[in-house]
């Protein structure tokens, strides 16, 4: 009886102690599987972190490759636009040459003519003056030629037969003192009558009339200003001036194709 006791005492202790061990155990899996279980969630929680960094990169890869290629397209369409100007001042520079090129034509012959008959040229309002060494002046309300004009006819005479390309204007002038008689009505007619003896002399000594023109201006340009009643100043006024024509004919045709 007493070892039944004892015996059922040992068997209870061992399943006492078995139920102990079990319960460790579990207490120790079940803290284990609580801690995978916290691992777990911080790695899904990383890995949700990385899936937003990862979609956030790829929106940022997106952005910036958009923006790359629109920079690119501006690239591109400045390097369009470069060439472009490149190419039209290519062109400029060959009108501008052009035109240098027509300019020198139009006036070489006036620069030749006037070296070869040792005269200068002087601009005035534009226009290109003859400056005479000699000067073709005239008496009071007369349109006759002196004959100390006559060295200065010739030089002109020759320098036109020489360069059948060059014309010239002539033009008549008077002083400020009215005119009015059977021959002169006024200072026009006057004017007028002194470029046109001296054309008419220039033809008598072989010059082409294609190359002259005559021209008056009567006493509205005079060319001393000073002292208008003086007899210096009314003599200076009562000239004649000698314009030069370059031949622009072709200057204007360029002109005109460059505008269209």
């Amino acid at each position: 009886m007493n070892f039944s006791r004892f015996s059922l005492g040992i068997l209870l202790l061992s399943i006492l102690m078995a139920s102990c061990v079990s319960n460790k155990k579990f207490t120790e899996l079940e803290s284990e599987r609580n801690a995978l279980a916290e691992s777990l969630s911080n790695l899904e929680e990383k890995v949700e972190m990385l899936e937003t960094d990862k979609n956030q990169l790829s929106s940022s890869n997106d952005e910036m490759t958009e923006k790359l290629a629109s920079v690119e397209g501006k690239l591109q369409e400045t390097e369009q636009k470069f060439n472009q100007v490149n190419s039209r001042m290519d062109d400029n520079q060959s009108e501008l040459n052009m035109l240098r090129q027509e300019i020198q034509s139009a006036f070489s012959d006036v620069e030749k003519a006037v070296s070869e008959s040792g005269q200068r040229i002087t601009e005035i309002e534009d226009m290109l003056y003859l400056d005479l060494e000699n000067p073709i002046n005239f008496s009071t309300g007369s349109s006759r030629l002196n004959r100390e004009d006559d060295e200065t006819l010739a030089e002109l005479a020759d320098m036109l037969k020489k360069n059948p390309g060059l014309s010239l204007i002539i033009e008549g002038h008077t002083d400020d003192r009215p005119i009015n008689n059977a021959r002169f009505s006024d200072n026009w007619d006057l004017s007028v009558a002194r470029s046109v003896a001296i054309v008419r002399k220039l033809i008598s000594l072989g010059v082409d009339p294609k190359q002259l023109t005559a021209a008056g201006k009567a006493e509205f340009h005079p060319t001393v200003t000073d002292d208008p009643k003086s007899t210096a100043t009314q003599a200076a006024n009562r000239r004649s001036e000698v314009i030069l024509v370059p031949q622009i004919g072709r200057l204007y045709k360029l002109n005109k194709n460059q505008g269209t």
